[in-house]
Order: C-alpha cells, then structure tokens, then sequence
C-alpha cells in the first residue's frame, strides 16, 4: 500500500496564474460586448500608456520575450494599429506608437475596461488600491527575480 500524498499548497504563483486565466476571460467577455477583439489588446494598451516605447521596452514592460514582441508587433503593423518611427535618440533602434486607428481601437476598449474594473472592485473583500498595492509589489520581485540568474545545481 502506498503512503497518501502530502497535501498539496496552493501558493500565491499559482494563484496569480488563475488570476491571469480569469482577468484575461472576463477582459475578452466585455471588450467582445464593445465589439473589440481582445487580441493584443494588452500590448495595444502598454503602448498606449507607455509609448512610443522601442520593442524592447515593450517586452520589458511585459515580461514578454522580445521575439515574441517582435512577432507581435510586426502583426500590429501589418493590421494598421501600430507604426514603426525613428528614435530620436538612437539611430539604430525604432519606436512603435498607436497609429489613430490603433489609438480608437484601443479607446473603444476603455468601457469594457470600466465594466472589468468594476465588476472585480465590487467582489473585493479588501479596497482596490490594497490589492492594486500588492500587486505592484509582486510585480516588481517578479521583475527582480527574472533579472537574477540563478546556477544550476
């Protein structure tokens, strides 16, 4: 007879990962209700924040790996929501920036935005700038933590 097997801890990773999941099915629910598609629209949304931000800006922004970004973004491109400009600063690299149609997709997202924050906000048990709080935080050591190269035993 086998022993049992230990119970298994559901720690905050995978509970971010379900979250993602979640974020990401309520998100796509209410940008289709607005008539948005829900691909990219992350990125859309970094870039409309953020930029114009070279590609690797964009990835960092992310943590999404820069040949990844890279796909993505030459697909933007070619769907007429982002364009491709000199950097100012550095000859050798480019800037992306939403493009006035990439830039109305994306506003025409904001009410299904409202509608996401709204929905989690009015399930919280705890104010949405404590969680919002933690988040960050968490954010950040994920940042730190992919930044640390850590050797293999």
């Amino acid at each position: 007879m086998s022993a049992p097997l230990p119970e298994r801890p559901r720690g905050f990773l995978i509970n971010a990962w379900i979250a993602n999941e979640l974020v990401n099915a309520l998100l796509a629910r209410n940008l289709a209700e607005e008539g948005v598609d829900s691909g990219f629209y992350g990125t859309l949304s970094v870039i409309g924040v953020w930029g114009p931000l070279t590609p690797s800006d964009v990835a960092d922004k992310t943590g999404t790996p820069l040949t990844t970004v890279s796909d993505r973004l030459r697909r933007m491109v070619a769907d007429g929501d982002v364009e491709r400009v000199a950097h100012p600063a550095d000859g050798r690299s480019h800037l992306v920036q939403l493009t006035p149609e990439g830039d109305a997709r994306w506003r025409q997202g904001w009410p299904a935005l409202q509608r996401t924050i709204a929905q989690v906000g009015d399930n919280l048990e705890r104010p949405v700038e404590e969680v919002e709080a933690a988040l960050e935080d968490l954010l950040a050591a994920l940042r730190r933590a992919a930044r640390t190269t850590t050797p293999v035993s």
